[in-house]
């Protein structure tokens, strides 16, 4: 057996081994049946918004997918996209120890657009994730100005987000001008997308009854967020709440309800995922995509 087929063995492994791992080490910090109360007495209205704004948050970051690849001259439909984009989804949550969601984008756009680089395309998804995690750094340089127990250092954060922004506009700029083009907009919709992610948050707290301020909820979600976008775990499972338990205990909130907004994201998300289940079953297609005369291929497996 070869060291990359080993790996590819492995690496599933590896994943499950450690969400589980990481939702034990959960466990040990809160209180099931806490959970269970929570979740029994929640009020349902209040996840329909919820649902609502996360879908919208999605539809919104595929658009912000598509700026880039039209940036690398794609042809690809706003639908052929959407389909594109909940087969990542789909890929990064219930197939973890494949290519995974970003690498099947690369591998499907790559076979249908002849004419194109793997390094074009690697570049789109690449700065489509890197634009997100810019969004996300923008919310926390903004929630720095406003928590007390952050306020101290709100100046570094604000000075660090800055300078960040100047080198990776730069680099942008001189190494991928393409994928530069449309800058302003695709890191607007990165903003959007980021603040209606905290808009889903908000429903799902007011739903399982929470009565304090939800800013310092916001701020260890964003900060889970970040710990969520490493590859450990199964589509973030386990680590966005080892992460949320933490920040719970240093901001002095309640763990058993930011561990259950927590998993009540993920469950979101899971249900949207599973939207692509129809598509990966469509049977495959062939339309003419513009003047190379390429085919577009409906996003299918």
């Amino acid at each position: 057996m070869d060291r990359k087929r080993a790996w590819n063995i492995l690496k599933p492994i590896l994943k499950v081994g450690f969400t589980a791992l990481a939702l034990w080490l959960v466990y040990t910090k809160v209180d099931l049946a806490v959970l269970k109360r929570l979740w029994a007495e929640a009020n349902g209205w209040y996840l329909v918004p919820a649902v609502v704004s996360f879908v919208i948050c999605q539809v919104i970051t595929s658009i912000r997918l598509l700026n880039f690849f039209r940036n690398i001259g794609l042809p690809i439909s706003v639908k052929s996209n959407f389909r594109l984009f909940l087969l990542g989804m789909f890929y990064n949550l219930f197939l973890p120890g494949g290519i995974g969601g970003d690498g099947y984008k690369i591998i499907a756009l790559k076979q249908r657009y002849a004419f194109t680089t793997h390094k074009e395309v690697f570049s789109a998804v690449f700065f489509d994730r890197l634009s997100g995690l810019w969004g996300l750094s923008w919310l926390l340089a903004v929630f720095s100005l406003s928590m007390p127990q952050v306020q101290q250092y709100s100046r570094w954060v604000l000075l660090a987000f800055v300078a960040g922004t100047i080198i990776y506009y730069w680099v942008l700029r001189r190494f991928f001008k393409k994928i530069s083009q449309r800058f302003i907009i695709t890191h607007l919709l990165a903003i959007c997308a980021q603040s209606l992610q905290l808009v889903t948050v908000a429903f799902i707290l007011a739903a399982l009854g929470c009565t304090t301020s939800y800013w310092p909820y916001f701020a260890i979600f964003l900060l889970s967020s970040l710990a969520s976008l490493f590859p450990f775990s199964i589509g973030g499972l386990g680590a966005r709440e080892v992460a949320i338990v933490w920040g719970a205990a240093t901001f002095g909130l309640d763990k058993d309800l930011a561990v259950s907004v927590s998993l009540s994201f993920y469950l979101i998300t899971m249900a949207m995922a599973l939207t692509a289940v129809p598509v990966l079953f469509r049977k495959e297609r062939r339309t003419p995509a513009g003047k190379n005369g390429q085919a577009e291929q409906a996003a299918a497996t």
